[in-house]
């Protein structure tokens, strides 16, 4: 257990959470409100390359001596930038976690770095109001509804199709972004851009000319059966026709969670952010004393809207409050409104013993499928294989397809992309997540679930064994889109509108959580959104012909997808377990050729 450190009498926005969105959030403050878009220097120190994935993940005293300087501090890049007022409280930005950075969901990540929500673009269009024959049937929906009449509140607003276009959008700037903040920070955190293929268990039409607003970049390209068996690596011999198509998006890459989340901290840091570990959020309390009187020549910390007092009993006062935590419960005392706004689910992974060259997912693979599938001759596609190979040798591809527990895998990186330097030590094991379950379940049944996952898709690996396990909680939201905005709960009418925006810049409860396990991105787009709020920055154009009247990007959120008021505790994992049962045994028996209604929409 560590010691949480004395928190400074005042700071202008206290983060509560040290994941990738908190840090997101500060990182985006420092950088607008003190930082010039200057150039990295190099380092003082050598940057340590070719290092195993997996061990940053288990190899928790292994990790923390490669990250620390013999001081015991974390190392940060060296960065020109003009933050002479990061030391003035009223300038301050504090992050305050309650274990150490990246001990939870997001340093446990899976890793795929893909732009979008848990929720496909496709399904928000269905459920737009001005689709054609809208008639929202989904289970949120129905849930929204029953939640709506017994705490008598008005369901959310629906929104347009070309709102969530919108949305979807910011997550491909998002995207732009942290490409951006891992080389300008020199986060040495494994980037791979390998691209991401989506398998599917259900039949796929591919009708390529109607994907204009389709999910994922402009190469995407659809896949048939054979092609997806065959980037996967799945022998034909052991084929069951488990994946019937699928697609191919170029534009999506591979990290190392934990290392991106500390070199996201080492960031903020930089930039005079600082950084609270071992420091639980307990209540924030409206702050309506006065300064007490004070000689002319003493500093006179600033009032703060705010006090946010820690389980240890300590006080900062503060003008913003930032909740990005959700795995665990939020109480009443930190927000009502997030209290009862999403269930957690666990999901789990492993890393499989060292396959090395027997790791069905090869390098170059790719490039020869998609040659094939251009030139649709077999001797030019292994020409142009050929070629691509020795001049890009496209990195394995990350991979997943559309399970209700969802499986998801990829390979150790072999390619350390800042560098362009083959791993010396290519160990070739697959990291392999899957499972969703409303409760904790023991280790030795995980590990059989995910054994049985694992040879669903590769039987040719049933005998190899698997070397860590791990695990953790998501914050799934009911409609299990991430949950952006403001808490109204703590609003006044003390506060002026100036052009129904910056009204909310001068102080304010704000929250960034529940990324239902698609967060790496997201939450990247979540912290450039709320750092605009706080500084009352315009970033969203008014649009009266779709009815969009926001000048923040915040408020779609906000406005469409709110938190709701009710989980349905204390019946709520038991009652989200049951109905993943039923989604699951659904796709089990599908995947066996037994006819079956369909069910209603799960997201």
């Amino acid at each position: 257990e560590g010691k949480a450190n004395a928190l400074p009498n005042f700071s202008k926005v206290v983060i509560v959470g040290g994941g990738m969105a908190g840090l997101h959030t500060a990182l985006a403050l420092a950088e607008k409100i003190n930082a010039d878009p200057s150039q990295v220097v190099e380092k003082k120190y050598a940057v340590e390359s070719n290092r195993s994935l997996w061990k940053k993940w288990f190899r928790r005293n292994d990790k923390k001596n490669k990250m620390q300087q013999p001081d015991g501090k974390r190392k940060t890049p060296q960065i020109q930038h003009s933050n002479q007022n990061k030391d003035k409280p009223e300038q301050q930005i504090i992050v305050i976690d309650g274990s150490t950075i990246g001990n939870f969901a997001s340093g446990r990540a899976k890793g795929l770095v893909v732009p979008g929500f848990q929720v496909p673009l496709e399904d928000l269009e269905a459920d737009a109001v001005d689709h054609e024959g809208y008639c929202d049937t989904s289970i949120p929906a129905v849930l929204d509804s029953i939640i709506s009449f017994l705490f008598s509140e008005p369901p959310a607003p629906k929104y347009t199709k070309q709102i969530v276009r919108d949305m979807y959008d910011m997550t491909y700037e998002a995207l732009d972004r942290l490409r951006h903040i891992v080389h300008r920070y020199e986060i040495d955190c494994e980037w791979v851009e390998s691209g991401s293929v989506e398998a599917s268990i259900h039949s796929i039409e591919e009708e390529q000319g109607e994907n204009e607003n389709a999910e994922g970049s402009d190469k995407t390209a659809f896949l048939s059966a054979e092609q997806v068996n065959e980037i996967m690596g799945i022998p034909e011999k052991n084929c069951k026709n488990l994946y019937q198509g699928g697609e191919y998006d170029p534009g999506c890459a591979g990290v190392n969670p934990l290392e991106l989340t500390l070199g996201l901290a080492d960031a903020a840091e930089s930039l005079g952010v600082k950084i609270f570990e071992y420091t639980k959020a307990a209540r924030i309390e409206r702050n309506r004393d006065d300064n007490d009187a004070t000689a002319a020549t003493e500093y006179v910390p600033p009032k703060g809207r705010f006090n946010l007092v820690t389980t240890e009993g300590q006080v900062v006062r503060c003008d913003h409050v930032v909740l990005c935590t959700g795995a665990e419960n939020i109480s009443n005392k930190l927000s009502r409104r997030l209290a009862y706004s999403f269930v957690p689910i666990y999901t789990w992974m492993a890393a499989t013993a060292e396959l090395r060259e027997e790791c069905p997912l090869k390098d170059g693979v790719v490039d020869s499928v998609i040659a094939k599938n251009l030139t649709g001759s077999a001797n030019s596609a292994k020409t142009s294989g050929h070629e691509a190979d020795s001049l890009t040798k496209k990195p394995a591809p990350m991979c997943g397809d559309d399970h209700v527990s969802l499986n998801y895998w990829r390979r150790t990186p072999t390619l350390v992309q800042k560098k362009f330097k083959r791993n010396e030590d290519n160990e070739g094991r697959i990291l392999f997540g899957s499972l969703a379950d409303t409760y904790p379940f023991p280790k030795w049944l995980i590990s059989w679930r995910l054994r049985y996952a694992l040879t669903e898709v590769y039987p040719q690996l049933r005998d190899v064994k698997f070397d860590h396990v791990w695990g953790g909680k998501l914050a799934f939201p009911l409609n299990s889109m991430p949950l952006i905005g403001r808490d109204t709960d703590y609003d006044d009418n003390t506060q002026e509108d100036i052009d129904g925006m910056n009204k909310y810049s001068g102080g304010g409860v704000w929250y960034a959580t529940g990324f239902a396990g698609h967060g790496i991105v997201p939450t990247a787009m979540a912290g450039s959104v709320l750092a605009n709020a706080i500084l009352g920055i315009p970033d969203y154009s008014l649009d009266e012909i779709n009815n969009v009247s926001h000048h923040q990007r915040w408020q779609l959120f906000h406005e469409y997808f709110p938190p709701s008021p009710w989980n349905g505790s204390p019946v709520s994992r038991a009652g989200a377990g049951s109905l993943l049962l039923v989604y699951n045994l659904w796709d089990w028996l599908g995947k066996r050729g037994v006819p079956l209604p369909p069910l209603p929409k799960l997201w």
